[in-house]
């Protein structure tokens, strides 16, 4: 087997890069088209109901690894005994594990589920109707998938076909051979 895994922290580190890119992509067309005082208001609005952002917060990193076994679920046709969602209580994460080996390209698509969808679809929604709060969500969703994007660009050249199991520790998977 061929080892295509990074430990957490590499992955939670390669997230800066994505917050340079987020703020490219995301923030600049939204100041463009609304100003920068309303980007401003999506910060003030975060601060006066921060439990609600707590909350969210809290919920969206369940939610982001639901995402990441849905993927494994449906595109995988797998049943919900081949896949294991949990808490890592020692580093209070939660986590989704496929237990068995699946195509690299369902692979690749649980791993992108959580960032379109939590991530960069809600900050579209927020570019197209000025939503800076939103916005924000956005961008912190996007950059919370860092790790996953950042195994997604390791798996790159991973055949679609090729099989590969994903590491019930570390961030990443195995080629099997």
């Amino acid at each position: 087997m061929k080892d295509l895994t990074v430990s957490a922290l590499k992955a939670n580190l390669y997230a800066v890069p994505i917050v340079l890119l987020s703020i490219i992509f995301l923030v600049c067309p939204f100041v463009l088209i609304w100003n920068w005082q309303i980007f401003k208001l999506g910060f003030m609005s975060i601060y006066l109901h921060l439990p609600y952002f707590i909350i969210i917060f809290i919920a969206g990193a369940f939610l982001h690894e639901g995402f990441h076994a849905l993927g494994f679920l449906l595109f995988g046709k797998l049943n919900i005994n081949q896949v294991k969602i949990g808490m890592k209580w020692k580093i209070l994460t939660p986590y989704a594990h496929c237990k068995i080996p699946l195509k690299a390209s369902v692979y690749r698509i649980a791993l992108l589920l959580p960032a379109i969808l939590l991530g960069i679809i809600p900050a579209i929604i927020a570019i197209i109707f000025g939503i800076s709060w939103l916005l924000l969500y956005g961008i912190l969703f996007t950059v919370l998938a860092g790790g996953d994007l950042l195994i997604f660009w390791i798996i790159r050249k991973v055949k679609s076909d090729e099989l590969v199991e994903d590491h019930p520790e570390r961030c990443g998977c195995f080629i099997v051979d």
